[in-house]
């Protein structure tokens, strides 16, 4: 098994690049919520845990993220990508450490770059469906909808997410910058880090990390 993780702030295209190269390299697409969701609904011990401190109201701590994350690794034997993990410089120690002793390769380190401000303009003025079930996402000058505030996929409204403002997107930043300069240290420089300009149009930057993925290969 080959471990791959991108890293990038939010409305870097993370979650588009991801979906793009799961589909294109036949890779297992991880995220801490989805393997969070999946550990509850079974009821494992390590899931009731988390499950307890989210009912509380309260973050659940790096320890419990990554047992459940290794408790997943241990159950797939395919090539993984991790979105949105690690997000913090000890789940980096720690995943680092538990590949180590499983002898799992850890593949690239995929960190798209996109500089502050165009990252609030893609936030800000991002559209998504309001239809769970289509997800379809749209931006007003990158990728406006045909019709405005329907969705071109299946004809239902466009939203503007709440946490799709400036000031919202600011408050996450800060956040963001807080954890993710050690997170970005720890790995730069290594022999699995690639750093990709991000600003550009997703196929463009999608064109990039497949050339840095057939390369390595």
């Amino acid at each position: 098994m080959i471990v791959h993780i991108l890293l990038g702030p939010p409305g870097s295209g993370k979650g588009t690049q991801a979906k793009r190269l799961v589909d294109n390299f036949s890779l297992v697409h991880l995220s801490t919520g989805d393997i969070l969701r999946d550990a509850v609904s079974k009821g494992t011990e390590i899931g009731l845990r988390a499950k307890a401190i989210m009912a509380a109201g309260k973050l659940v701590d790096d320890d419990t993220v990554n047992g459940l994350v290794f408790a997943r690794l241990q159950d797939e034997t395919r090539n993984v990508l991790f979105d949105g993990y690690p997000r913090t410089l000890q789940q980096a120690e720690a995943l680092g450490t538990f590949l180590s002793l499983q002898g799992i390769e850890l593949g690239l380190v995929i960190d798209i770059d996109v500089p502050e401000e165009a990252l609030e303009n893609r936030v800000v003025k991002r559209r998504v469906c309001s239809n769970n079930a289509c997800g379809a996402i749209y931006h007003l000058e990158r990728k406006p909808s045909k019709i405005d505030g329907v969705c071109d996929a299946c004809g239902s409204p466009l939203k503007h997410r709440a946490d799709d403002t400036a000031e919202a997107f600011q408050s996450r930043m800060k956040e963001f910058y807080a954890t993710f300069k050690p997170l970005q240290a720890f790995y730069h420089g290594g022999p699995s880090y690639r750093l990709v300009n991000g600003s550009g149009m997703p196929d463009d930057v999608f064109a990039t990390v497949v050339k840095i993925f057939e390369e390595r290969a």
